[in-house]
C-alpha cells in the first residue's frame, strides 16, 4: 500500500490544482461563454423541470426534450407574430440611420449653439459616421461574426439540454466532493446562496418582460420610431443594472431628437416627454415592481455593484456584467460565512439575518 498524503501534501495539491484549473479557464474563457450562459438558464428553468417531472412521473430526459419543444413552439410563434415587425424595423433603422444622427447632430448643435461645445459635438458625430463606414466595409468579417454566434447558440442549446436533464446528478457528484464534516455547514451555505439567486434571477426574467411591454406599449403611444425594438432593447438593458435602464431611455431620447415631432410639439419637448417617460417607468420599477417581483434580497451598496460591473466587464465582457450582481452577492454570503466562522460566531445567523433597511429611494439601494 502506496504511504498517504500529509494534510500539508494535500493542501497544497489542491491549491495548485485550483490556480492551474483557473488560469486555463481565464485562457479559454471564449469557449466556456456558451457554457455559462447554459448554466444560467439552467439554473433557471431547472425547477421548472424538476416540477414537471414530479407531477408527471416521466424520466426527467423526456421532460427535458418536451420543454425544449414547448419553448420551441412559443419561439415559433412569437417570431411569426414579432419578426415582420422587428424587420421592418430594422431596415427602416438602416434606411434612416444617417439621416437620424444628422438631426441629432443638428438638434444638439442647436441647443449649444454659444456655449463653446460645437466642435466636441462635432468631433462626436464624426466618430460615430466613421464606425458606420468601419462596419459597412467590413462586411466579410460581420458575415463571419454572425456565423460564429450561430454556432456558439447551438453549443449553448446542447449543454442546456445535458445540463438540465444531468443537473441533479452533477448536484450529487459536488456534494460527494465535499468532505463528510464540513457537508452540513457547506449544504446551509449553498441553500442560502441558491435562495439569493433564485430570487435575484427568476425575478429579472420577469422584471425584463415588464419593462419590455411597457415601454413598448409608452413608445408607441408617444409615436416613438423603432417602438419594439427600442422596448425589446429596453428589456435586455433590463439585465445590467444601474448603466443599463440609463443607456435605454438615452437612445429612446436620441431617436426621439431625430425624428419629427408629433402633436404639433417642439422637438426638445418630444424628447422631454420620452425622458419623462423613461424617468416615471423607472420609479414605478423602484418602488412598485421590485419589491414585489425581487424584494430586498440582494444587500449590496451602489458602490460595490458598480465596482462588480466594471470588474465583470474588464474580466468576461458582457457576460461578465450581467452576472456581476448574483455573483458579488454569493461572494458577499461567503465572505460573511468566513468572517464569522473566524471569529467563532454562528456563521447561519450572519447570512441569514436581515441588513436594517433604510430609508434612502429603491433606486439608491437596489442594485438592479
Amino acid at each position: 500500500m502506496t504511504p498517504r498524503w500529509s494534510t500539508t501534501t494535500k493542501r497544497a495539491v489542491a491549491l495548485v490544482g485550483a490556480g492551474t484549473i483557473g488560469v486555463f479557464l481565464l485562457h479559454v474563457f471564449d469557449v466556456l461563454a456558451p457554457f455559462i450562459w447554459a448554466a444560467v438558464f439552467a439554473y433557471v428553468f431547472g425547477p421548472v423541470v424538476g416540477f414537471f417531472q414530479r407531477r408527471s412521473g416521466a424520466p426527467r430526459g423526456v421532460v427535458v426534450a418536451t420543454l425544449f419543444v414547448a419553448l420551441g413552439l412559443v419561439v415559433y410563434v412569437l417570431g411569426r407574430l414579432l419578426a415582420p415587425v422587428l424587420l421592418e424595423e430594422l431596415t427602416e433603422l438602416r434606411g434612416s440611420f444617417p439621416r437620424l444622427i444628422a438631426n441629432v447632430q443638428l438638434q444638439l448643435v442647436g441647443a449649444l449653439a454659444g456655449s463653446g461645445y460645437e466642435g466636441v459635438v462635432a468631433s462626436l458625430f464624426d466618430q460615430i459616421d466613421t464606425l458606420a463606414q468601419f462596419v459597412g466595409a467590413n462586411a466579410l468579417r460581420v458575415a463571419l461574426n454572425v456565423l460564429e454566434s450561430i454556432l456558439r447558440v447551438l453549443v449553448f442549446v446542447i449543454a442546456l439540454f445535458y445540463l438540465l436533464r444531468d443537473g441533479p446528478r452533477f448536484t450529487s457528484r459536488l456534494d460527494e466532493l465535499v468532505p463528510g464534516g464540513q457537508r452540513d455547514e457547506l449544504v446551509r451555505l449553498g441553500a442560502r446562496i441558491n435562495l439569493v439567486l433564485g430570487q435575484y434571477v427568476r425575478g429579472q426574467v420577469v422584471l425584463i418582460a415588464i419593462m419590455t411591454t411597457a415601454t413598448t406599449i409608452g413608445l408607441s403611444v408617444l409615436q416613438v420610431p423603432f417602438s419594439y425594438l427600442l422596448g425589446l432593447l429596453t428589456g435586455v438593458l433590463e439585465t445590467i443594472p444601474i448603466v443599463g435602464p440609463i443607456t435605454a431611455g438615452a437612445i429612446a431620447v436620441l431617436v426621439s431628437l431625430g425624428h419629427p415631432a408629433p402633436f404639433g410639439w417642439t422637438q426638445t419637448t418630444y424628447a422631454a416627454v420620452v425622458a419623462v417617460m423613461y424617468t416615471v417607468f423607472r420609479h414605478v420599477e423602484d418602488y412598485v415592481v421590485i419589491p414585489q417581483v425581487i424584494g430586498r434580497i440582494v444587500e449590496l451598496h451602489p458602490l460595490l455593484v458598480i465596482f462588480a460591473l466594471l470588474s465583470g466587464g474588464a474580466v468576461a465582457g458582457l457576460l461578465g456584467i450581467v452576472l456581476a450582481v448574483p455573483v458579488a452577492a454569493s461572494l458577499r454570503l461567503i465572505a460573511l460565512y468566513i468572517l464569522a466562522k473566524l471569529r467563532d460566531e454562528d456563521p447561519y445567523r450572519a447570512i441569514t439575518e436581515p441588513v436594517a433597511v433604510s430609508e434612502e429611494p429603491e433606486s439608491v439601494r437596489r442594485p438592479a
